[in-house]
């Protein structure tokens, strides 16, 4: 008979209250999208300035998918086998944040660095430009680790009643990283502070997010205890890298039909999510000098900063909606598992009466899926249209109600798919007793008073070790246990179509953008060229913008996730 998975000890969170536990479970995510936010706001303008076209630069941003695809689905086979003493997600959590703050101060400091090596200033130049791409694309590559472990480790501790929870509790930290992110970014940080962490906003920012996403991490690693993984199923005791790819291969190849159906409509809707995430604030930035500012007073000579602070002003108001429609959305919509008693978090006192009248008629969660993309599709349609940074701006506000549910809906999805396979399915003819069946139970949140259990209660929540014949089935494996490989499925869907999206922008930066910055008869950057002031902008208001046209055909997109958003509803 083949040897099941064992474990030892119970999920447990530290706090007192749910909202505690929960906020801590989750408060890694704060961290990890306050680094997101400041890549995502100064990076794009920050290789323009370095003297980089769009067309090039959107090749760039090529790290972001590349890194997700590879690395996430990786880490989540490596993780789910781990069997450290410390759990299988929280080492891989601390260390990740390590190299990406270590990371993210190469890329602040990638001129200095160059400047004590390279004197020549062509080949400074080049190489500046090298050390930055190779820099983005080690943070990405090492935050993808963090990620996954992160929202693998949401998955594993809480059972399905709290699954929507969970992931609303994650979308709202996601918005609060956000948040204080583009807060940061929209204010003059070397004027309020000095040059104590950097003489530009930009390095201020690369410090201050490497600490934060340290710090965050720390706290939930110390605040989440994991269960531990004593011995493998026999089928997961090879852990060569041919090994791990097969079974991810053979995975998303065999995935059950809901999953792959929420994976798809990942796909669509991440199409259109690319090009906003990584362009907006480039993008509000760019209509205002375009259209305005020839009517504004002069600008200080930082335009990188200038134009990273207008973007993250309009980003602050986006993250503000989203942060409130994350902490009221999850009231008002029914969670996705109907065959299982539901759990409603509790509101606020406040606003208890008006929740509980809308409670009657809220939609369920894949409905206001589906209403999500159609909002983002409907409102970046009008991207073409933007002549002015008030109504940019107001287009980048209202795309945060969709992205409150597009961080939240596909996760909550996906849990309660995988503890549902889970717990659906005998180990060996036998009841599964653990973590999950028990709060299902008594509908109880994990916390340090449950991990008073008996010694000889081992954690199982292997529920399809073997086939009937007693082999193996790596492919059709669905247990809880293996909540990281699924998850790195769906990030899989996510990755791909950054790819496509940045197809999709190279070709439209370069037909309809293709100049390169200013440039002398010898081919070298004139005095005063991009590093010193905006010519790395194009300013004429008669051309299309590149970024828009971007952001239209993501609309499209949407609109496509919408219809298979539909049509999940006919899966079973």
């Amino acid at each position: 008979m083949p040897q099941a998975a064992s474990w030892v000890g119970t999920p447990s969170i530290k706090g007192r209250t749910e909202s505690t536990r929960m906020a801590l479970l989750t408060l890694s995510l704060v961290g990890l999208q306050f680094t997101w936010g400041i890549e995502m706001t100064y990076c794009t303008p920050y290789l323009l300035q370095l003297g980089l076209t769009k067309s090039r630069m959107s090749l760039v941003w090529i790290a972001g998918p590349l890194s997700g695809l590879i690395m996430q689905p990786i880490v989540g086979v490596i993780t789910d086998r781990s069997r450290s003493k410390w759990g299988r997600r929280r080492p891989f959590m601390i260390g990740g944040s390590i190299v990406v703050a270590a990371c993210l101060l190469v890329l602040g400091w990638t001129s200095e660095i160059v400047g004590m090596y390279v004197q020549e200033v062509e080949t400074k130049r080049s190489v500046t430009i090298a050390v930055a791409v190779a820099s983005i694309y080690a943070v990405d590559f090492a935050i993808n680790v963090v990620q996954a472990c992160c929202r693998s480790l949401i998955v594993d501790t809480l059972p399905i009643p709290q699954q929507q929870a969970g992931s609303a509790w994650a979308s709202r930290m996601v918005a609060i990283g956000h948040l204080i992110g583009y807060a940061v970014g929209s204010i003059d940080m070397v004027k309020i502070f000095g040059t104590t962490l950097g003489d530009t906003q930009f390095k201020q920012m690369t410090v201050i997010a490497g600490l934060s996403l340290i710090g965050t991490v720390l706290i939930t690693s110390y605040a989440v205890e994991e269960r531990i993984l004593i011995s493998a199923r026999d089928s997961d005791s090879k852990t060569g890298a041919i090994h791990v790819l097969s079974q991810l291969f053979k995975t998303a190849l065999h995935l059950p039909p809901r999953i792959r159906a929420i994976c798809w409509v990942q796909f669509w809707a991440w199409i259109g999510w690319f090009p906003f995430l990584f362009y907006s604030t480039t993008w509000v930035g760019e209509t205002y000098f375009r259209y305005e500012a020839h009517r504004a007073p002069a600008h200080s000579k930082d335009t990188l900063g200038d134009v990273g602070r207008l973007g993250s002003l309009s980003l602050v108001i986006f993250s503000f909606i989203t942060f409130i429609s994350s902490v009221l959305l999850p009231f008002c919509v029914r969670p996705p598992d109907h065959k299982r008693p539901t759990f409603s978090p509790r509101p606020p006192p406040g606003m208890a009466t008006l929740l509980n009248r809308v409670m009657t008629f809220r939609p369920d969660l894949q409905t206001a899926w589906l209403i999500s993309h159609i909002m983002f599709g409907c409102t970046m349609v009008f991207a073409p249209l933007a002549r002015s940074l008030r109504f940019a701006t107001f287009l980048v506000a209202i795309c945060g109600i969709p992205w409150a549910i597009s961080c939240w809906a596909p996760f909550s999805f996906m849990g309660v798919e995988i503890n549902r396979l889970a717990l659906d399915q005998p180990t060996n003819g036998r009841p599964s007793v653990g973590l999950a069946s028990a709060n299902l139970r008594h509908n109880r949140f994990p916390s340090v008073e449950s991990t008073d259990r008996p010694a000889e209660d081992v954690l199982r929540l292997n529920h399809r070790d073997a086939d009937e014949d007693g082999s193996n089935d790596e492919s059709g494996s669905s247990t809880g246990e293996l909540a990281g490989i699924y998850l790195g499925v769906l990030n899989v869907y996510t990755t791909l179509p950054q790819f496509l999206s940045t197809l999709i922008t190279w070709c439209i930066f370069s037909i309809l953008e293709p100049a390169p910055a200013k440039l002398d008869d010898a081919g070298k950057l004139q005095e005063g060229g991009p590093a010193q002031d905006n010519e790395w902008m194009n300013l004429d208001s008669d051309a299309p913008n590149g970024i828009a046209v971007c952001l239209f055909i993501g609309a499209i997109s949407a609109l496509v996730a919408a219809e298979a958003t539909r049509r999940l509803k006919l899966v079973r």
